[in-house]
């Protein structure tokens, strides 16, 4: 099975929309459906007001206990090299964009993680559909690209040191002039998401579900990509985009400020829908690395630098540092965060 993102593989571009310059993102997880479980998500660390800094870096103290747990290999390096499918923005990215200087949550988190075990951490940009091959052939030690914990990638003799949620919400233009509240006024609309993808299996499970109750169906405009999904939304081919929360969070905070689009905010998904556990993905057999980025995460939070992190970026934080938690089911009382 091909590896892609909630969205596929992912396209960022700058385009030109209605006068504007737009950057826009594919998504993330795995075109597959999945489920998540405890730790369950808090939404209210994404409330906080936070931003992290060098200087926050800076302060994280090293624990020898840690550096003394990993690889040889990797001691002798003197290197963490952590592959990530770059840009994916908030969670990757360039900055400037038209720079090679990584930013964004997970180069931030990257960065903490070798700070707190003692060791430089190199953020490589690599292809999503051969990430997981390059860490399965040497080439790179861990994964952090908004990557869902999930059974079928845990077959694939991966494991996951979960450290964030992610859902799925409804991008609308600025004013929602369709009026969608929810998953239910979808239906008979025209909805768009990228082709291939968590969100395209979504809204045809949620067709099943209209049909059987009698409701009208949705038309499903799958599209080759983001930017195709975002001109729907702004040309009146669709009511809104299903895309995952963050990115959907991203593009309506970030484009034109906030002018063009907003997220649909339905009380009963504050966070998302289906939310899932996105996770640093490391070789199952390579236990020493994964037993020392859980306890270096572990820390991380302990000491808050982890959650001044998530609030700066508004993403769904965990409340501790857990392992393969993705391909248990989710507890029915954590289904919406």
């Amino acid at each position: 099975m091909k590896w892609t993102r909630s969205r596929g593989l992912l396209a960022v571009a700058l385009m030109a929309l209605a006068g504007l310059a737009i950057v826009v993102i594919a998504g993330c997880g795995s075109s597959s459906s999945s489920s998540s479980t405890s730790p369950t998500p808090s939404a209210t660390a994404t409330t906080a007001t936070a931003t992290w800094t060098p200087a926050d870096l800076a302060a994280i103290k090293a624990d020898p206990t840690l550096k003394a747990m990993l690889p040889s290999n990797i001691v002798s390096a003197n290197n963490l090299r952590v592959a990530s499918d770059i840009p994916y923005p908030p969670w990757e990215y360039y900055d400037p964009a038209t720079s090679k200087n990584p930013a964004g949550f997970d180069y931030d988190l990257s960065q903490a993680i070798g700070a707190k075990i003692g060791i430089p951490t190199s953020f490589n940009e690599t292809p999503f559909d051969s990430i997981i091959l390059s860490i399965k052939g040497g080439k790179n030690d861990m994964i952090m690209s908004d990557m869902y914990d999930n059974a079928e990638r845990e077959a694939q003799g991966i494991t996951f040191v979960d450290y964030a949620y992610d859902g799925t919400s409804i991008l609308v233009k600025k004013g929602n002039p369709s009026g969608v509240t929810n998953l239910d006024s979808l239906a008979g609309q025209t909805v768009a998401c990228e082709s291939g993808t968590t969100q395209q299996a979504f809204l045809q499970k949620l067709n099943k579900t209209f049909a059987s109750s009698g409701k009208a169906q949705m038309k499903i405009l799958a599209l080759p990509n983001q930017p195709a999904a975002l001109l729907a939304i702004t040309s009146g081919r669709a009511v809104g985009d299903l895309t995952d929360h963050s990115t959907a969070s991203y593009i309506a905070k970030t484009t034109n400020n906030g002018a063009t689009f907003e997220v649909v905010a339905d009380p009963a998904a504050p966070e998302g829908y289906d939310p899932q556990l996105v996770g640093i993905g490391i070789a199952s057999t390579n236990t020493q690395l994964i037993s020392t980025v859980q306890k270096a995460l572990q820390a991380l939070i302990d000491e808050g630098a982890y959650q001044k992190m998530v609030a700066t970026y508004g993403l769904i934080p965990v409340k501790a540092a857990e392992v393969n938690q993705g391909s248990k089911p989710i507890p029915t009382a954590s289904a919406t965060p």
